[in-house]
């Protein structure tokens, strides 16, 4: 469906450009913020020179005056010694009658259609599986408030005989959001579709929300019925108490082609109840989450222990301590962890560890430990060391330096070897130890 894409975009700026009763002139205003960066490092392998500058918002509006309103947005990179590269982002457009955003990449509409993985960092990505498709468009019409179209074009048409691509309508309607639409699953000729409806109800003092999904799906042998609902909520009769009751009925979800990594099959009745409170310098916290299962004929009750910890804050030192179980109501290990830390204007310093079995303390999952002296206003030195339970590479360090040249050019040092996760945390335990130093410049516009 590229050319029918392709045709789309071109028709509808023709259209944006002679819509208007004003002429369609070239404005002046164009708008930019980005970053650029330029490191010189050397390390064991010898001197390596990297640099990018990168757009982060580049409009050029046309027309800022008259009744049509068109522009786009670029990507700008730069890579030493290979000059310049201007990749087209996005492109605006509107008329009294229509207006619309085309992108070179996708474009989030629904966790059921356009699926994204979430981290526990609280960044996301696309699913590998949305990587069926590239370009996207998204269509308002102000004649219907609120009323959105979107088209997502497929890569690789496959062996679709007709319309292979998504196309979603997203539209609010009562204080709820309905997204519903169809696609071509994979390079195959199955078509799946579905609608989701998502809002919040008023029970007065309880104000739950509700989210429910309904569509057919291919599974495996014919179509089936995919569906979802959802209807959670907290609540806090007195102070220190929340109550978080959660209504799910799911099934056939896993075969959605395109859902985010948070749509799960499941079928439960749970109530999260946490109470905290502080006497200064302490603070306790409780949760416990008891778990009607019925997803099988025989329904099951697990009662987990999400957290009973204990925080004293002793300015400058902070104790932690934390308890879980996976199920109070069997026979489950309680799992502890424990963080001491110091904090003041020059030092700062942190150990936490953490078992698996609190009645074996002696095989422990992980001891941890962190420290950063604030030597100069300009110098900072930092360390981490990390111990496990292995066979072999359980134990890693490093010591890291940093020193303010300008306020947009730092020196940086690192020698050591434990180097950094997914996630930014130094538990990365590498057999033989590795050292950099680096020279980087850094500045925004």
């Amino acid at each position: 469906m590229k050319k029918l894409l392709t045709f789309l975009v071109a028709l509808f700026v023709v259209v944006s450009m002679f819509a208007a009763e004003k002429p369609f002139t070239l404005g002046p205003n164009v708008t930019y913020t980005g970053t650029v960066n330029f490191t010189l490092g050397v390390d064991a392998k010898g001197i390596d020179i990297s640099g990018e500058l990168s757009v982060d918002s580049a409009f050029l509006a046309y027309g800022p005056t008259s009744d049509t309103q068109a522009g786009a947005t670029f990507s700008i990179t730069y890579t030493p010694f290979d000059g310049v590269t201007l990749t087209l982002a996005s492109i605006t457009f509107s008329t009294p009658y229509f207006g619309a955003f085309y992108s070179t990449d996708k474009q989030f509409v629904s966790d059921y259609f356009t699926g994204l993985v979430y981290y526990e960092d609280g960044t996301t990505a696309w699913t590998s599986e949305m990587e069926d498709f590239k370009d996207s468009l998204k269509l308002t019409l102000p004649a219907v408030p609120g009323l959105e179209v979107y088209y997502l074009d497929k890569v690789n048409e496959g062996t679709a005989t007709w319309f292979s691509d998504m196309v979603l309508v997203k539209y609010p309607v009562a204080g709820f959001t309905i997204v519903g639409g169809t696609y071509n699953t994979g390079n195959t000729t199955t078509h799946e579709f579905g609608a989701e409806v998502k809002g919040a109800l008023d029970f007065g003092i309880f104000k739950p929300n509700l989210t429910v999904f309904g569509g057919m799906v291919d599974g495996g042998t014919g179509m089936v019925t995919a569906y979802d609902v959802i209807l959670s909520g907290s609540l806090s009769p007195v102070k220190g108490l929340t109550l978080a009751p959660t209504f799910k009925f799911a099934e056939n979800l896993d075969k959605l082609d395109y859902k985010s990594s948070n749509i799960t099959n499941g079928k439960y009745i749970s109530l999260g109840v946490t109470y905290t409170t502080t006497f200064a310098p302490v603070t306790l916290t409780a949760n416990v989450t008891p778990i009607v299962d019925f997803a099988t004929a025989t329904p099951t009750t697990t009662l987990p222990l999400s957290e009973l910890s204990a925080k004293i804050a002793l300015s400058p030192v902070t104790f932690y301590v934390m308890t879980t179980n996976a199920d109070l109501l069997t026979n489950k290990p309680f799992t502890l962890y424990a963080k001491a830390s110091y904090a003041d204007a020059m030092l700062s310093a942190a150990v936490d560890a953490s078992w698996a079995d609190m009645t074996q303390l002696a095989t422990y999952t992980y001891i941890h430990g962190a420290v950063t002296i604030k030597a100069t206003p300009k110098l900072t030195l930092c360390s981490d060391v990390h111990k496990i339970i292995a066979t072999e590479n359980d134990f890693g360090y490093n010591v890291r330096a940093a020193y303010v040249i300008t306020p947009n050019t730092n020196l940086t040092g690192f020698y050591g070897t434990l180097t950094t996760d997914l996630y930014g945390a130094y538990t990365v335990i590498n057999t033989d130890p590795t050292w950099y130093v680096a020279l980087t410049y850094t500045a925004s516009f």
